[in-house]
């Protein structure tokens, strides 16, 4: 795994303070994250600005998926791809993409999962797909469900604005690593671990809107 740069650190806790002011970022669970070794943050889709959002819970380095057409701009994509993005198509099953996550987790990196596919419409958790399952499955790692909430409000859907408000991220214990490469039951157990992940976020959302 390649050594994190200075400049990714002095960036991490600039927006940090950044989010902290303009946003009232507030992050309950910090301790769930794993300080060493791979690992997959699956977490709920409200808006672009999620994956710098996640980025501040720890400052390992994140590496993320996005849809092919963000890297069409030359300069967004140097950006992006500093920032540890690579691109994803939208057809199903892109293996590149695939191959990619999985170099990214057997080297020891963190790799951020959108598990509904999309940004949600009205905010609340969608229904999660099975693709981060099988990367985590595949790889053997821990997965560590996250909830966002209010990034949706300061960077809409189909907006291009910024606005003031406060975001608010829970995360839960890891789901424990169950490798399972070629296995007979992958198809079962795949869906008893997406099972326990739609039921750990679905709780977390829960906690977040008490408060």
């Amino acid at each position: 795994m390649k050594e994190t740069p200075l400049w990714y650190y002095f960036l991490w806790g600039l927006v940090l303070i950044i989010f902290k002011v303009s946003f009232r970022i507030k992050i309950r669970g910090k301790g769930n994250i794993p300080s060493r070794g791979p690992l997959v943050l699956a977490s709920n889709h409200l808006s672009y600005l999620d994956p710098v959002v996640l980025g501040l819970l720890t400052p390992r380095r994140m590496n993320f998926m996005a849809k092919e057409e963000l890297f069409k701009n030359s300069l967004f994509r140097l950006l992006i791809t500093q920032l540890g993005a690579f691109p994803l198509k939208r057809e199903r099953g892109h293996r590149p993409a695939y191959e990619r996550a999985l170099a990214i987790l057997r080297g020891g990196g963190v790799l951020i999962l959108f598990p509904e596919g999309t940004r949600a419409r009205d905010g609340k958790l969608g229904h999660l797909r099975e693709g981060a399952i099988r990367i985590a499955l595949r790889a053997g790692v821990p997965l560590v469900p996250v909830v966002i909430r209010g990034t949706d409000k300061i960077l809409p859907r189909g907006k291009g604005t910024i606005r003031l408000g406060k975001i608010k991220v829970q995360i839960g214990k890891p789901l424990a690593a169950v490798k399972l490469d070629k296995n007979k039951d992958f198809k079962r157990k795949a869906d008893e671990f997406l099972s326990s992940l739609n039921k750990r976020m679905r709780k977390l959302s829960d906690e977040l809107c008490r408060g």
